[in-house]
């Protein structure tokens, strides 16, 4: 009372604690001091500047608990009595007040200061979690708080992390240094990779002023949408993710997330909401009472979560940018190949940039900031394994390139949890090893460059090892699942069986590729492993047949759609070359896949069924349809109906041999400006383009040579004859194509530069630039 009436008699005096400083002496550090209550302060009249003081209602800031080196009893107690003298003098001393002004302006909070007044412990490692200081004091915003306006922390290059051991004395005396944030780990074992440090960046770009983002407002509109009753259909939203999706791929903590979400809403990321309420959607009608309502448009949704993610991937992109990608990738229904791959592009690069790639186990932060980077890191590596599966696309991370640990169990479920949690949490660290084993697989397959060529010592049988390996290590459960199919109804089962069906029939075709080329031959069904590729597609049609309507409203990977069509693509090709079986049990397998993906689709909505569909579904009923027609003339391709018309990349798929024509003369740079017959060439005694050759046609016979007719050109001059072979198929290797080419040319031929025996490439050479016109009749022999 004494020193309010002091106050209101001669104003704000220095170092007043119940009057705080005004905030242009707080920012500037001055001594702030006034004559009179309504007077500006001495700083303030001096500097020009505006003069503020906070109201009393102001929330005060805390102290810092920085801490500080233990001295000596002796040392501390003359310390204590220095303070406690500086306390009973007169408040004249300037020396005094200014050592003790420099005491609290130690930074506070998780945050990474610009400046750094004194380095931790040599032992321990400040968090080099991303924050704002927007968390402090809230841990369950821990990842999905709003990033905001300031800086953020960037991993330093190992190259150049050891400067800063140099240049440690330097910064730490400098009070206006920039200083690198430094993370020391307790494994021994670990000095070889260095410390991992990490800088200071701007988080936005420059010139860019954040008011209400454009991400909030995004936000702010879905909500709207779903109204009148917004709070409950975006409870039960949240609710939907939680059951169905989350636990199978546990982005979030739920307790946490949950907490947030009730009490601190406004904390949390809009643009992680955004993809939150739009990757629920795909659950709406497990519902019932959201499916007794009016069910939203999911495109709309997705298209203003999509636009919210652009615009804070370019604004303020942290880790909470990660998560909103993880949501937005394995969002369902997937409709663009091209967006999915650079998002995951772009967690990737987030991700190596806050060193989510390096373990922190042994970091000094929380266990739950431990757990999230874990978590994260590998959601990020699963998305860009399978991504690179289904899409053709080489792996962006490799093995070499990160020492985060699989997750456990416990890292997903920390606190006691029920039995259904831990079961989907141990298939999601099945899955996670599982991924593991794909990495591998698929740097074999993208292994494309000739000046770093892939190993010999790989054999099939090594790839085989990979994955036993792999299956041993399982626990019971998990092991009766994947190899049995049993307990699907675990969250998450269902995915992980297709999961490992899928890895299955990768491992497949490498052995096929592989055991082909050793063999040297062009028809791969000789190989042992084609049987085998055959089993693992038919496994993956059965297991679909086998799902019910509870696993159909599930979680799922959604790139695991080309799988299935991968699966059904092998079927087709096996059951093609099987023509003359009175048993076609591939062909049966993918007809009935088809239709059973027809029927999932209709009735439960099954979004992963349309990629197999629209690359499987119209080829089917053609091969019926032209069955149906019993055509008698030969296919041009083996096992393939005249009537057919089917793409070449859908043959090469299907066949397995790339450029099924690609030896023949018409294929040479010669017929460039003739990409097609400009010829009709027929055979009259044996029939039309695609005709079988009598046994008189072949070496077996009379080695006849077909009579050809086409019509006469204006020119009839120069025509020779030619040495001819007659077709010589193997025995047992099924019917063959004889191309019998006629090609006008405008030019002679210069025979004095080709050998006696013209070869091939000498022949083309000599043509190039010389086609008029050519055509051609094609017979199909097959040995008996």
């Amino acid at each position: 009372m004494e020193d309010q009436a002091n106050y209101q008699d001669e104003g704000r005096p220095y170092r007043s604690h119940l009057h705080p400083a005004c905030f242009s002496c707080r920012k500037r550090k001055s001594r702030c001091k006034t004559k009179s209550p309504a007077e500006v302060c001495v700083m303030c009249q001096a500097y020009g500047t505006e003069c503020i003081f906070p109201r009393p209602d102001d929330p005060r800031p805390q102290r810092s608990s920085w801490p500080r080196k233990q001295t000596s009893n002796s040392r501390s107690s003359r310390f204590t009595r220095g303070k406690n003298d500086a306390l009973n003098r007169p408040r004249s001393n300037p020396q005094i007040q200014l050592q003790g002004a420099r005491v609290a302006q130690r930074p506070i909070g998780p945050q990474i200061p610009a400046t750094s007044p004194a380095e931790p412990p040599s032992g321990t490692a400040k968090s080099p979690y991303v924050s704002d200081g927007s968390t402090e004091g809230f841990p369950h915003l821990m990842g999905i708080a709003a990033e905001a306006d300031g800086d953020s922390s960037h991993i330093v290059s190992p190259a150049v992390a050891d400067d800063n051991d140099i240049l440690e004395s330097y910064l730490s005396a400098t009070p206006s240094a920039q200083t690198r944030y430094v993370v020391r780990t307790n494994s021994k074992s670990d000095r070889h990779l260095g410390p991992v440090r990490f800088n200071v960046v701007p988080r936005r770009p420059l010139g860019i002023v954040a008011n209400q983002s454009f991400a909030a407002s995004k936000c702010e509109l879905i909500e709207k949408y779903m109204e009148p009753d917004i709070d409950e259909y975006l409870n039960l939203c949240v609710y939907l993710f939680f059951r169905k999706a989350n636990p199978c791929f546990p982005l979030f903590d739920e307790a946490s997330f949950r907490s947030s979400y009730s009490s601190h809403k406004g904390k949390v990321s809009p643009t992680l909401l955004c993809n939150l309420y739009a990757n629920s959607l795909v659950y709406w009608k497990s519902s019932a009472k959201l499916s007794s309502g009016r069910i939203p448009d999911i495109r709309y949704i997705w298209n203003q979560a999509n636009e919210a993610l652009h615009s804070e991937l370019f604004l303020s992109p942290g880790i909470s940018s990660i998560m909103a990608i993880l949501l937005n990738v394995c969002g369902r229904p997937s409709t663009s190949m091209f967006g999915n791959g650079g998002m995951v592009g772009m967690a990737v690069a987030l991700s190596n940039a806050l060193g989510l790639n390096r373990d922190p186990s042994g970091w000094n932060i929380s266990c739950l900031e431990k757990s999230l980077r874990i978590r994260i890191w590998w959601l990020v590596l699963i998305h860009d394994r399978w991504c690179s599966l289904a899409y053709g696309t080489p792996l962006q991370v490799h093995r070499a390139q990160y020492d985060v640990p699989l997750p456990t169990v416990e890292d997903i479920c920390p606190n006691p949890a029920t039995s259904p949690d831990r079961a989907a949490a141990s298939v999601f660290v099945a899955l996670s090893s599982l991924t593991d084993v794909l990495g591998r697989y698929l740097e074999h397959v993208y292994s494309v460059s000739r000046d770093f060529p892939q190993s010999t010592e790989t054999s099939e049988t090594d790839l085989e090892h990979i994955l036993r390996e792999w299956e041993e290590s399982l626990c019971h459960d998990a092991r009766h699942l994947v190899l049995r199919g049993v307990h699907l109804d675990i969250p998450g089962a269902a995915n992980f069986r297709l999961a490992y069906l899928a890895v299955k029939l990768l491992l497949r075709r490498i052995q096929l590729n592989m055991n082909k080329r050793s063999l040297q031959v062009e028809d791969d069904m000789v190989s042992p492993f084609y049987m085998q590729a055959q089993r693992a597609a038919e496994d993956i049609a059965y297991l679909v047949q086998e799902l019910d309507e509870s696993q159909f409203h599930g979680f799922w990977i959604p790139v695991h759609a080309f799988s299935l069509t991968s699966a059904t693509m092998f079927l087709l090709r096996s059951g093609l070359r099987m023509r003359n079986e009175s048993r076609n049990t591939p062909l049966k397998t993918a007809r009935d896949m088809v239709n059973v993906l027809q029927a999932h689709r209709q009735n439960y909505d099954w979004d992963l069924a349309d990629n197999c569909l629209a690359n499987c579904g119209e080829l089917i009923d053609r091969i019926s349809m032209a069955e149906s027609n019993n055509c008698t003339v030969a296919p041009e391709f083996p096992g393939i109906p005249e009537s057919l018309d089917i793409e070449p990349a859908v043959l090469e798929e299907l066949f397995g041999i790339p450029g099924f024509s690609e030896g023949l003369d018409i294929c040479s740079p010669a017929f460039r400006n003739h990409p097609f017959p400009t010829i009709a060439v027929e055979c009259p005694e044996l029939g039309p383009s695609g005709t079988y050759i009598d046994k008189d046609h072949t070496s077996e016979g009379a080695g006849l040579i077909p009579s050809l007719a086409w019509p006469s050109p204006t020119d009839d001059t120069n025509r020779h004859d030619s040495v001819y072979l007659p077709p010589t198929p193997y025995f047992g290797a099924g019917p063959h194509r004889y191309f019998f080419e006629l090609i006008a040319l405008n030019d002679s031929i210069e025979t004095d530069n080709m050998s006696i025996l013209a070869k091939p490439e000498e022949i083309q050479k000599e043509i190039l630039g010389k086609v008029a016109g050519w055509g051609e009749w094609v017979g199909v022999y097959k040995y008996l």
